[in-house]
């Protein structure tokens, strides 16, 4: 993936200092990048107007050099910025969706105001050439299917995690190699 400028989206009653989010900085800092985790508003009890304004106003420059990468109820949030912040000819250095999802899940119910009907798929496929979907074989949170099927929406390259459950530092996941991997190799 090409980019300097990465931004993680973390997810409901998530926070920057949460999971592998840390971990992820510190690694990528390392390697040069400039690395932001904005903390959502509310995590607790989402409202998809204020994380859309959160992101907004965390000034991303939407180019070449510019990686987002989204968790769970981040992916959603990181989608709909993109779909209806740029423009037809905007491209970006690529987006890698963790545990994403677009339609209901029956456990989370109270996160249906953040479901997007109206994503622009053509613009969100045409934005990056380098967009990866990172899948859990076993997520209780977020069905896998669930997952899948964004994937195929969008067009992104599947990798799929064995036993990882919702990527969740209870979970094991305070630290995910694989997004390494993706960013430096894809």
């Amino acid at each position: 993936m090409k980019g300097k400028r990465l931004f993680i989206i973390h997810g409901y009653t998530a926070s920057p200092e949460d999971n592998w989010f840390p971990w992820l900085k510190e690694k990528l800092e390392a390697l040069g990048y400039h690395v932001d985790v904005p903390d959502m508003p509310g995590s607790n009890s989402p409202d998809p107007k204020r994380w859309q304004q959160r992101l907004i106003d965390a000034d991303i420059k939407l180019d070449e050099d510019t990686i987002l990468v989204g968790h769970s109820l981040g992916c959603i949030t990181l989608l709909r910025f993109l779909s209806e912040q740029t423009s037809e000819n905007t491209k970006i250095g690529g987006y890698i969706l963790v545990a994403g999802f677009n339609r209901e899940q029956n456990n989370l119910l109270e996160l249906n105001s953040h479901i997007c009907e109206d994503l622009d798929y053509n613009k969100l496929i045409k934005i990056s050439d380098k967009r990866v979907s990172v899948i859990s074989s076993n997520d209780p949170v977020v069905a896998p299917q669930a997952s899948k099927d964004l994937a195929n929406s969008l067009q992104t390259k599947i990798f799929i995690e064995d036993n990882a459950g919702h990527f969740l530092d209870r979970d094991g996941y305070t630290e995910l190699p694989i997004l390494l991997d993706i960013i430096n190799n894809n």
